[in-house]
């Protein structure tokens, strides 16, 4: 969805238009669910930068890094989130990662880079080293929320940590997108542009982020966020079932090696 509507809008406009797009669906959720926003001590500095890393840095240089490169190589450099994410649990716990950790997430990465490989390439033509490590920037970045919302999320709730993330980080976009963007220019998208916004903003902000924190409060950030390596697999199962893309024996393969990986983490 983000490739397609950046064929027709910037990648920093899409950037600001599907974070600030997510303010109504929120406020929405925190009336309704009456969810408290952390505002004490530490908890307000961690809502606000899991809202400056996961729905601001994160959204931002992922959607530049994509209109500068390849999906290959985006979905390459995006591979590397989840090695980002156990490496800074580990260092905010102060222990090192245990190899089996470190085995899983070597075969789950490889299988990943095999996968997308095989499905969309990584040709160089269109890509560019400042797209890819745009892309790597917003992985890291998304991997800093894990940690900041992780801390909250076990006493507020995944909810009110996503829904007052999406606002605080809507708020800060929102004069951003109104000196950037005229009432011509918004009533000019195509049908492509407001149907890509809003699913990035109701799915992706709301939904996806929401589901994330409850899963990393209650499986931990290092056994879960090497579940992203399944993306491509999600990715390419959608496209073999809607779009008729053929499944071939490598990507099978592929799918097995990275579900290998994933499992070795998994083990305790």
């Amino acid at each position: 969805m983000t490739k397609l509507s950046t064929d027709t809008i910037g990648g920093f406009d899409l950037a600001l238009m599907r974070t600030v797009a997510s303010i109504p669906f929120a406020i929405l959720l925190i009336i309704a669910l009456r969810l408290a926003l952390p505002w004490r001590g530490r908890d307000l500095f961690d809502i606000v930068a899991t809202a400056i890393t996961g729905l601001i840095g994160f959204p931002v240089l992922f959607t530049m890094g994509v209109a500068l490169t390849t999906a290959g190589h985006a979905a390459v450099a995006a591979a590397a989130t989840p090695v980002f994410a156990g490496l800074l649990e580990a260092a905010a716990k102060r222990r090192w990662p245990q190899l089996r950790w470190w085995a899983g997430i070597s075969v789950a990465f490889v299988g990943a880079v095999i996968l997308i490989v095989e499905a969309i390439g990584v040709s160089a033509a269109g890509a560019t080293w400042e797209g890819d490590l745009l892309v790597i920037g917003g992985g890291f970045s998304a991997a800093m929320s894990f940690i900041f919302g992780g801390r909250l999320t076990p006493r507020f709730g995944a909810p009110a940590v996503t829904m007052w993330s999406v606002v605080i980080s809507g708020l800060i976009l929102l004069p951003f997108l109104l000196t950037r963007v005229t009432a011509a220019e918004f009533e000019a998208l195509p049908v492509m542009g407001w149907v890509s916004i809003l699913y990035l903003s109701a799915g992706s902000s709301i939904f996806a982020y929401m589901s994330w924190f409850y899963a990393l409060s209650r499986g931990g950030i290092g056994r879960i966020s090497v579940w992203q390596f399944a993306l491509p697999i999600v990715g390419i199962a959608l496209a073999a079932i809607f779009l008729k893309e053929p499944l071939t024996p490598l990507l099978l393969g592929a799918t097995v090696v990275i579900l290998l990986g994933v499992g070795l983490v998994q083990r305790r």
